[in-house]
C-alpha cells in the first residue's frame, strides 16, 4: 500500500494546483492496487481495448481509485496518476451532482485533471506530459454510442491542431485563473 506521507503530500498537490479544497486522507476514497490485467477487466469488462493503456481510474459510483499495482509510486511520473485522480476526487466533492454529469463536463474534468497532472511533473523537474490528445477532442454529437457510462469523442471538426492547442492554452489560463480565485 501506499505510503500515507506520500499520499498527503500528493493530495496536497492536487489541491493546491487545482484550487480545489483540501479533504481529510481519512476521507479519501479506497486505493487499490491491481494488476494490469485486472484492472482492465474490472475498469472496462465489456470493451477491454478500449482501456489497455489505463493506468488510474476513479470511480465514483464505487468511491474507490483504482490504481496499478506495477507502478514505482516514488517516481514522479508514475504516481502523478494519483495526483490525476485526486484531482477527480476533490472535483466531485466540490461539485456533487454536477460531477462529470454529461460528455463536455467529463471533458472539462479530464482536461483540468490532465493539466493539473502536467504541473505537477514540471514542478518535478519531469518532461513527461499526458493527456495532450484531449486539446484536439470535442464530444461527438450522437452520445448514445458511447454506451455505458463511457463518452464519445472525435477530433475537432475545422479546427487545425494548432488551433486547438491555442484554445486548450487559454482554457488553460482562464482555469488556473478560476483554480485561484477558488482558493
Amino acid at each position: 500500500m501506499a505510503d500515507t506521507v506520500l499520499l498527503s503530500y500528493l493530495l496536497g498537490v492536487a489541491s493546491a494546483l487545482s484550487g480545489y479544497p483540501e479533504v481529510p486522507l481519512a476521507d479519501l476514497p479506497t486505493l487499490r492496487l491491481m494488476a494490469p490485467a485486472a484492472l482492465v477487466e474490472e475498469a472496462c469488462p465489456d470493451e477491454p481495448r478500449e482501456c489497455e493503456k489505463l493506468v488510474a481510474l476513479y470511480d465514483h459510483d464505487r468511491e474507490q481509485i483504482l490504481v496499478r499495482a506495477d507502478l514505482d509510486l516514488d517516481n514522479p511520473a508514475d504516481n502523478s496518476f494519483l495526483v490525476h485522480e485526486f484531482v477527480h476526487v476533490l472535483e466531485a466533492r466540490q461539485k456533487g451532482a454536477l460531477y462529470q454529469h454529461d460528455c463536455n463536463a467529463t471533458l472539462r474534468s479530464e482536461r483540468e485533471a490532465y493539466r493539473v497532472q502536467n504541473r505537477y511533473l514540471q514542478q518535478e523537474g519531469r518532461a513527461e506530459r499526458f493527456g495532450t490528445m484531449l486539446a484536439t477532442m470535442v464530444c461527438a454529437r450522437d452520445q448514445r454510442m458511447a454506451g455505458g457510462e463511457s463518452m464519445k469523442l472525435e477530433l475537432a471538426p475545422g479546427a487545425s491542431s494548432e488551433e486547438r492547442v491555442l484554445e486548450n492554452f487559454m482554457q488553460e489560463l482562464r482555469d488556473g485563473a478560476a483554480a485561484a480565485r477558488r482558493r
